[in-house]
Parts: C-alpha cells; structure tokens; sequence
C-alpha cells in the first residue's frame, strides 16, 4: 500500500469513501472541497492506495491557537473504505497525519467524531489520542 496526496483523479472515489461515512456529495462537490483543499498551504489531503484503487483518506488542517505555544493540527476526515478496515490502512493514515503535523510545526494533533462511531473511538485510543471534550455545532445559513 501506498500513500500520496489526494489529486483531481481521485474525486470520484474520495466521493464514494465519504458516503460510505453517510456524507453523501456529488463528485462535482467533492471536486470543488478537494481542489480547495489541496491550494490550501493549511491542509494536507492524503489517499491509500492498493492495487491502483484508492482505499482510503485522510485531511489535516493546521492553524494557530491562542492556547497552546504552536500550531495545532486537526485530522478533519479520515475514512477507509469498509472492504479494506482493520488491515492497517487506518492506522497508516493516521501515522502519516501524525508525522504531516509534526512537520508543519504542531504541538497537538486532534479529530471529533460521532458518538455513534464506538468501533473509531477504540481505534483512536488505540493510537494514543485521549477524549477530552464534547463539540458543540451550529450549522450557519
């Protein structure tokens, strides 16, 4: 397995990975968020790839903070494709966002996740992250 930066190639996969996670958008969507992305100079968008066939993603979007003494990085989307989970493809994601953060100078690397998700809560646990808080949202018109 391999993994590189997300590319305008991988719209419509990335667009089928997100579904399965019960984000449903078009590839035309998905394409404008990636292309977005990838100029961004504060995020990273990363693809696994076996056999030629994208497996799974993983985002990080790195800012500045008033509490903490550097930049903090937060994975903002990690998914593995349902037919390629618990084969490490997750977990060498998330290794890589790790190293990503570290490089660009963050001192915290951090994610949300659904309540829901118990089977990710165990796998981030695993990886060393800690539950620290609830998120609050308000979808803004």
């Amino acid at each position: 397995m391999e993994c590189r930066p997300a590319s305008a190639e991988d719209v419509a996969r990335v667009s089928e990975l997100l579904e399965q996670l019960g984000y449903a958008a078009s590839p035309e969507v998905v394409g404008r968020r990636l292309q977005a992305l990838t100029a961004s100079p504060h995020d990273d968008v990363w693809v696994a790839e076996r056999d030629e066939t994208v497996v799974g993603l993983v985002a990080i979007h790195v800012s500045r903070s008033l509490e903490y003494d550097g930049d903090i990085g937060k994975v903002s989307a990690i998914v593995v494709d349902e037919a390629a989970r618990r084969q490490g493809v997750g977990e060498q994601l998330m290794v890589l966002a790790e190293r990503e953060a570290r490089r660009r100078g963050c001192v915290l690397l951090f994610l949300t996740t659904a309540e829901r998700r118990t089977d990710a809560h165990a796998f981030y646990r695993r990886l060393g992250f800690e539950e620290t808080g609830r998120r609050f949202a308000k979808e803004l018109d």
